[in-house]
C-alpha cells in the first residue's frame, strides 16, 4: 500500500520517542482503534474475547466525534476493529469514508464470515485502505478447529469472491493480507503457508500473507498456545503508538485490553489529547520503562515486550531489507 509521506514520518518520528522510553510524547499515537460493535460471532480458541462487556454497536455520533477529533489531533490512520466483528455495524463503510474525507488511512481486520454480498460490495465502494483477513488455517481440521462458529469452505469462497470482485474492477484499494495464525509445533522451525492453500488465491489480488503464532493476550493466564519469544526486555509499543476505542466510549488499556480490563479513560467527557499523555497511560509507561509491567494486571503474562534485539535494530533492518510497514 502506498504510504504517505507525513504519515511515514510521523510513525518514524513516535517510534523515536518509544526508543527513548519518553513518558509523555510530543506526537499524538499514529493509530486509533475504533470498535464498531462488541458482538462476535465465533467463539475462536486463540482469542481471550469473554464477550462480557456489552454486545452493543457504536453510535454515528460518537463514531464521527472521534474520527473528528483524531484528525484533529493528528493521527495519521483509524483501524476499524478490536474485539467484536466490525462488518456487523450496518454503517462501517459511511464510518470509513468519514476517515478518509479527513485525511486518516483506513483498515479494517475481518474473520471474513459475512464478507459477501453488499457487504463485499460496500467494502469496495468505501475505498478503504487496508483490509486484513483472518482466516486460521489451511484446511477445514485446522481452520475449524481454531476458528469456533465457523465453516472452512464457506469462508474461503467468501474471501474469493471478494478478491474476484475487487479484481474485475481493477481497484487498487484495499491492500489485502491474508493473515494466519499457526500452531507453534516446538521444533524451531517457522511455520510458513503451503503452496497448495497458496493456490487457492493464484491470480487475485492478495498484496500480503502473513503467517502469526497464537500468544496469551493481555491480561489472559498463558494457555496451550505457547512460541518462541525472545529474551531481552523493552516497554510494549502499543502504549507509545495507539489508542483504543471500544463501542461505547471507553478508551481501554491497549488494542489487546479485549475484555476491558483497564479503562485509561471515557469519550463521552474527554477528548483524545487529554486521554494521550494522561495520567492513567503516563503511569503505564513508567511501570514499562521501569521494567515494573508485571505490576499491571493487564501486562503480567503479555509476551510483547520480550524481543531477540533492541527494535531500532530490527526496524531499521526490515526498512533496508523492504519489509517494513506500519500495518
Amino acid at each position: 500500500m502506498k504510504s504517505n509521506w507525513r504519515h511515514t514520518l510521523h510513525w518514524w518520528r513516535l517510534r523515536t520517542q518509544w526508543y527513548r522510553k519518553k513518558l509523555k510524547l510530543t506526537l499524538p499515537p499514529y493509530f486509533i482503534n475504533i470498535e464498531p460493535t462488541g458482538f462476535c460471532n465465533l467463539h475462536c480458541k486463540v482469542c481471550s474475547y469473554k464477550q462480557d462487556r456489552g454486545k452493543g454497536y457504536i453510535s454515528l455520533e460518537m463514531a464521527e466525534r472521534v474520527i473528528e477529533n483524531a484528525a484533529q489531533f493528528g493521527v495519521s490512520e483509524v483501524r476499524f476493529f478490536l474485539a467484536g466483528e466490525p462488518l456487523f455495524h450496518p454503517h462501517l463503510s459511511e464510518m470509513i469514508g468519514w476517515a478518509r474525507d479527513r485525511g486518516l488511512r483506513t483498515m479494517v481486520h475481518t474473520n471474513a464470515t459475512v464478507l459477501s454480498g453488499p457487504r463485499a460490495e460496500q467494502l469496495l465502494d468505501s475505498q478503504l485502505d487496508a483490509l486484513s483477513l483472518s482466516f486460521d488455517g489451511e484446511n477445514a481440521e485446522e481452520y475449524e478447529c481454531v476458528r469456533v462458529g465457523s465453516e472452512f469452505e464457506p469462508t474461503l469462497q467468501n474471501i474469493l469472491a471478494f478478491l474476484k470482485l475487487k479484481k474485475s474492477r481493477a481497484q487498487a484499494r484495499p491492500h489485502v493480507t491474508l493473515q494466519v495464525i499457526k500452531l507453534y509445533k516446538g521444533n524451531g522451525e517457522t511455520p510458513h503457508l503451503s503452496p497448495e492453500f497458496k493456490r487457492h488465491f493464484d491470480g487475485l489480488p492478495v498484496d500480503r500473507f502473513l503467517v502469526l503464532l497464537p500468544f496469551a493476550w493481555p491480561g489472559q493466564e498463558p494457555g496451550d498456545f505457547v512460541r518462541p519469544v525472545g529474551t531481552r526486555y523493552f516497554p510494549c509499543p502499543v502504549l507509545w503508538q495507539s489508542l483504543s476505542v471500544a463501542w461505547d466510549g471507553r478508551i481501554l488499556g491497549c488494542c489487546g485490553d479485549l475484555n476491558g480490563i483497564i479503562t485509561l479513560g471515557d469519550l463521552h467527557q474527554q477528548r483524545l489529547e487529554e486521554i494521550w499523555n494522561g495520567p492513567a497511560i503516563v503511569e503505564m509507561r513508567r511501570k514499562h520503562v521501569l521494567g515494573q509491567h508485571r505490576s499491571i494486571p493487564l501486562c503480567r503474562h503479555c509476551d510483547a515486550v520480550y524481543v531477540r534485539v533492541h527494535p531500532a535494530l530490527r526496524d531499521l533492518k526490515e526498512l533496508m531489507v523492504g519489509q517494513w510497514s506500519p500495518l
